[in-house]
C-alpha cells in the first residue's frame, strides 16, 4: 500500500454582512506551505483552514482530515 500525506486549505470568505462562504480546497506540497498559506487567505479574505489527510492512490482511498490550523474568523472562538 502506498500511503502518503496530502495537505491542503480551504479558504473561508467574510462577507460585509460577516456571512461566511466556504471556497474550494486548495492542495500544497507540504504541510509548513498549507500553514503559510492559511495565513495568507485569513488576511485577505477572512479565515482558512489547513489539513492534512492520509490518501491511497491503489485504492482510492481518502482519509479522513486532520486540521492542522485554524486562521482568521476560522480560530475565532464561538460563545457555548
Amino acid at each position: 500500500m502506498s500511503t502518503f500525506n496530502k495537505f491542503g486549505v480551504i479558504p473561508v470568505f467574510r462577507g460585509l454582512d460577516g456571512t461566511l462562504a466556504v471556497q474550494k480546497e486548495i492542495a500544497f506540497p507540504s504541510e509548513e506551505d498549507a500553514k503559510r498559506a492559511g495565513q495568507v487567505f485569513a488576511e485577505v479574505l477572512g479565515g482558512a483552514v489547513a489539513f492534512r489527510r492520509m490518501n491511497d492512490p491503489e485504492t482510492g482511498t481518502i482519509g479522513n482530515g486532520f486540521i492542522i490550523g485554524r486562521y482568521g474568523v476560522m480560530a475565532e472562538k464561538t460563545a457555548s
